[in-house]
């Protein structure tokens, strides 16, 4: 993850990490830095949350449970992904030693018969003599086939095994990397997808790419009056809006809470307006039912912030002029779309 903060700023949070570690059994480690550093400076809600949690319970944390911690939602793969990747290439490695070992066991032994065959080549050997070299010969090489035909088995098995592992992590960074409630990107996959477009060329008629920072309006009075159950289905169902107003390439994520971003591909401000005020209307008039008394939920509203990445300009410079442009979204009344150039 980078981090938006100048060098006041930062230097200002270090000190604050410090005091915390120093409250805290856990060791001055670079781990132990970086998850109360996330903390302190909000860059990381989903850690917030958690910490905060285990905070209640365990009011002095130690090594294993900052590691837990770090692991969770601080290491770009999390943990459940190192975890693997380290036990399954320990496997690998395991499996590709034995069978170099036994490639070369054979091949010594192979070419130790075949000098042994070579020297008695040079002296007088009669027919039966000869034949039986032969025979011997045949079946060494027969021998010989055979075991690198079993090697070979045992290498295009490690190849599956790694394909196998190859796919399991893809699938468990797509899990680390996807928000578990609403299905889009969370915050951290939402970050590398933006700075991975951000990365690469931009074509001769890119029209740019712009950011929407879109907000649940009221939605504390959502959870308080219908509960936190309804409150997930807003989330989800609002979640769905978004990627269905979207192309394929355009990027969703779930910030934290109830707060959403868009970053649209090839897209100037007067199309990001187009797209955020059908994302607007469509949420406005969507009714979500409520199970419990069979009543469907209308009136929840959106408010948008909108705004055009300038030059190379990172993703951090971009959210913070987004979010002002939320922000006066809320101040002129909620359930309308503002734009900052």
């Amino acid at each position: 993850m980078k981090y938006p903060h100048e060098r006041h700023a930062s230097a200002e949070i270090s000190r604050l990490v410090l005091q915390r570690m120093a409250a805290h059994a856990a060791a001055f480690t670079p781990p132990n830095f970086a998850v109360w550093y996330e903390y302190l400076s909000g860059v990381n809600p989903e850690l917030t949350r958690a910490l905060d949690k285990l905070l209640e319970t365990h009011p002095k944390l130690d090594d294993a449970q900052i590691e837990k911690l770090y692991n969770d939602y601080v290491s770009e793969c999390g943990g459940r992904i190192h975890l693997v990747l380290r036990e399954g290439l320990q496997r690998l490695l395991a499996e590709i030693n034995r069978i170099t070992q036994e490639a070369e066991a054979e091949t010594e032994t192979y070419g130790n018969r075949l000098e042994t065959y070579q020297i008695r080549l040079q002296g007088d050997l009669s027919a039966d003599e000869l034949s039986h070299l032969v025979q011997g010969l045949t079946e060494d090489t027969r021998r010989m086939h055979a075991s690198v035909q079993h090697l070979s088995t045992d290498l295009k098995s490690s190849h599956a095994e790694i394909e196998h592992l190859r796919r399991e992590v893809e699938i468990m960074k797509s899990v680390a990397m996807n928000d578990a409630l609403t299905g889009v990107l969370n915050r951290r996959g939402f970050e590398e997808g933006v700075e991975e477009h951000f990365a690469a060329p931009v074509p001769p008629l890119h029209k740019g790419y712009c950011l929407l920072m879109l907000d649940v309006d009221h939605f504390k009075k959502i959870n308080d009056g219908y509960g936190h159950l309804f409150g997930d289905k807003v989330l989800t169902a609002i979640a769905a809006t978004l990627k269905s107003k979207v192309q394929g390439q355009d990027l969703v994520g779930r910030l934290g809470g109830e707060e959403f971003a868009i970053l649209l591909m090839n897209t100037n401000l007067d199309g990001a307006f187009v797209v955020a005020e059908h994302i607007r209307k469509a949420v406005e008039q969507g009714k979500i039912r409520r199970l419990d008394i069979n009543q469907e939920i209308g009136g929840i509203t959106l408010s948008i912030g909108v705004t055009a990445r300038k030059g190379q300009e990172d993703l951090y410079d971009l959210l913070a002029r987004a979010d002002k442009a939320l922000y006066r979204a809320k101040e002129q009344g909620r359930n309308r779309i503002e734009i900052l150039a």
